[in-house]
C-alpha cells in the first residue's frame, strides 16, 4: 500500500504494474524492477513508488544536460526553426509574472537553471538565486549568479522571507514529499509573493505515466489542493501555454486560506484506465509489428527520448535497428543503447521500417515534416 503524498488517503492497489522487469527514467536510463503506477480517487493524483535510494539519485546519478552550458531539450520545429525549451520557459514566465525592478528570485530545484539565466539577460535587474540537492550544477552557476545567491541540499537560514518569485521548473514531479517542498517554499517567499510551477501533464502525453523518476503526476484538482493547503490563494493552471505541461501560478497569502475540497475531474479515472491499459499492451503492440514486417530491410527509431526508448526496450530484434534519428541538434552524434543517434537526413538508404518514437498525439504530424523522407518507401509504426 502506498499514502497520498498530497491528500494522504491510503492507496490499496496499483492501478499500473509494468509487465517488464525493468522500469524506464526520464533520462532513458533502464533500471531493474517494475514500475507501479497508484491512483487517488479522493484528490485526482497519480503517483509511482519511488526508485530506492532516491535522494542519492538526485544528487549523484541524475545528470540532466550537463555536457555543455548551452545543451537543451527541443520544445517544437517550426517550419525550418528548431525552438527549444528553456527558451519557451523564459517567454511564459515573463508573460505571466509581473516582476518589479530588482525582483529578488529563487530557482529551486533548478539543475542548470538556464532558464533563470536567460531571464537576467533580459531583465538584468532582476537578482537571481539558485537552490538544488546536487552540487553538480554548481560551475553553470557561477556563470551568472553571485556565490552568496545560490545553495546546495537545504536553502540558506537567511532566505525565509526573502523573494518576490520562486520558480520550479519540472521538478515537483521528481520530488518524494511535495507537501513539504511547498512548506519549504512558502516560507521563501515574501508575503503575496508568487510560486511559479511547471509540471508535467500525463493526461496531455500518456509517457509521463510509466517515467520510474516521476514520483507524481498531478492533475488539476491535485495540483489545487496542494496548492490551498499550504496557504497558497489566486491559483492559477494553465494547460495551453507549455506542451504537454501545466504551468501554475499562485500567491503566497496573508491570512490562511479557506479549507475547501476540490473535487476531481468525473472522467479522471476513465483516462487513468485507458492509459494503464495502453501501457499495459504497448510491448505486444510492437512486437506484434515487429513480427508482420518480417525480416527484409533495416529499422530506425524516430526520437531518441522517452518514447523511442520504450519502443527499442520492446523490440525482440533489435539488432536490425540501425540508428536513432532525433531533429534536435544537441542529440545528434551522441548514442543511446549502443546506436548512433544522427539527423533525418542522414537516415541510412537501407532502412524501410521506422518505429516513431514521440507523443501520439503528434507523432504524425511531425513525420509529415521531415522533407527530406518524402518520397521514401518507409513502413512507419505509430505509438
Amino acid at each position: 500500500m502506498e499514502t497520498c503524498k498530497i491528500c494522504l488517503t491510503t492507496l490499496e492497489k496499483a492501478v499500473y504494474v509494468s509487465p517488464a522487469e525493468f522500469s524506464l527514467t526520464s533520462l532513458c536510463e533502464v533500471l531493474p524492477g517494475k514500475t507501479e503506477v497508484f491512483f487517488c480517487a479522493h484528490c485526482g493524483h497519480l503517483q509511482t513508488s519511488e526508485l530506492e535510494n532516491l535522494a542519492q539519485y538526485y544528487d549523484q546519478a541524475y545528470k540532466i544536460l550537463i555536457e555543455s552550458d548551452d545543451e537543451d531539450q527541443l520544445y517544437e520545429v517550426s517550419g525550418d526553426t528548431q525552438i527549444f525549451r528553456f527558451d519557451h520557459q523564459a517567454r511564459v514566465l515573463l508573460s505571466k509574472v509581473n516582476l518589479a525592478p530588482g525582483a529578488f528570485i529563487l530557482d529551486y530545484g533548478c539543475a542548470k537553471s538556464t532558464t533563470l539565466k536567460l531571464l537576467t539577460r533580459s531583465r538584468p535587474d532582476l537578482v537571481p538565486h539558485l537552490f538544488d540537492v546536487s552540487e553538480m550544477y554548481v560551475p553553470f552557476w557561477q556563470l551568472f549568479a553571485a556565490p552568496e545567491n545560490w545553495a546546495t541540499y537545504k536553502p540558506r537560514d537567511g532566505w525565509q522571507g526573502r523573494f518576490d518569485l520562486v520558480t520550479s521548473f519540472f521538478a515537483f514531479e521528481h520530488v518524494s514529499d511535495p507537501r513539504a517542498e511547498l512548506a519549504s517554499i512558502a516560507a521563501l517567499l515574501k508575503t503575496d509573493g508568487v510560486f511559479y510551477c511547471i509540471v508535467p501533464n500525463v493526461y496531455a502525453n500518456t509517457a509521463d505515466f510509466v517515467v520510474a523518476d516521476h514520483v507524481h503526476h498531478y492533475s488539476p484538482s491535485s495540483v489545487e489542493r496542494l496548492l490551498s493547503e499550504q496557504g497558497f490563494s489566486a491559483i492559477e493552471i494553465d494547460s495551453e501555454a507549455h506542451h504537454s505541461a501545466f504551468v501554475v501560478t499562485a500567491r503566497k497569502s496573508a491570512k490562511a486560506v479557506a479549507d475547501a475540497i476540490i473535487e476531481p475531474n468525473e472522467g479522471l479515472m476513465d483516462s487513468v484506465t485507458e492509459m494503464a491499459a495502453y501501457w499495459a499492451g504497448f510491448a505486444e503492440e510492437v512486437r506484434t509489428f515487429e513480427r508482420a514486417c518480417g525480416t527484409a530491410g533495416k529499422a530506425a527509431i524516430y526520437g531518441s527520448g522517452f518514447y523511442g526508448t520504450f519502443v527499442a526496450t520492446c523490440l525482440q530484434e533489435r539488432n536490425r535497428v540501425s540508428c536513432f534519428i532525433d531533429r534536435n541538434s544537441f542529440r545528434q552524434g551522441k548514442t543511446l543503447l549502443g546506436l548512433p543517434i544522427v539527423a533525418p537526413e542522414e537516415l541510412p538508404a537501407d532502412v524501410t521500417l521506422v518505429y516513431v518514437g514521440l507523443n501520439p498525439v503528434h507523432a504524425r504530424e511531425e513525420i509529415a515534416k521531415v522533407k527530406s523522407w518524402r518520397g521514401r518507401r518507409l513502413n512507419y509504426f505509430y505509438p
